[in-house]
């Protein structure tokens, strides 16, 4: 049974990983930096989602959380993007993670908490929730 699961787990990885060409990983590399507004972050979701590994992933949660905690104010721009497309809320809240410093981890734990100013309480809530369960990473360590 442990062999069977062993190889689903490496087939299903390898397929994965076929899906983004060397060519589309570079894509998404050199792209990665144009990461600064909520739009950009969707047009590179649905260009680049399936390149999301390795320093790709990381560097994209760094942009993530520079939007996040350095342009909190515009987080209307995500929850109205988020009402429009489901799938953008769980790459954002996907990129909350333990690859992150704690200081902007923190920071968004307290921001989500304290000065959620948009309609939709619930990503404020997800958002919350997502830096506690990567300081509670971070901590462990």
């Amino acid at each position: 049974m442990k062999w069977g699961v062993l190889a689903f787990i490496f087939i299903f990885s390898n397929v994965h990983a076929e899906t983004c060409s060397q060519h589309d990983f570079d894509k998404a590399d050199m792209a990665m930096d144009s990461l600064k507004s909520w739009k950009s972050v969707d047009d590179y979701f649905s260009m680049y989602s399936n390149c999301d590994v390795g320093y790709i992933s990381e560097g994209t949660s760094e942009m993530i959380i520079r939007l996040l905690v350095d342009n909190w104010g515009q987080l209307n721009e995500l929850s109205a993007l988020v009402k429009r497309k489901l799938a953008i809320e769980n790459y954002v809240l996907d990129h909350v993670n333990s690859t992150l410093g704690i200081d902007d981890l923190e920071k968004l734990r307290d921001y989500s908490a304290l000065h959620c100013q948009i309609d939709n309480k619930k990503l404020c809530e997800k958002l919350h929730d997502s830096s506690i369960v990567a300081l509670k990473k971070l901590y462990s360590l």
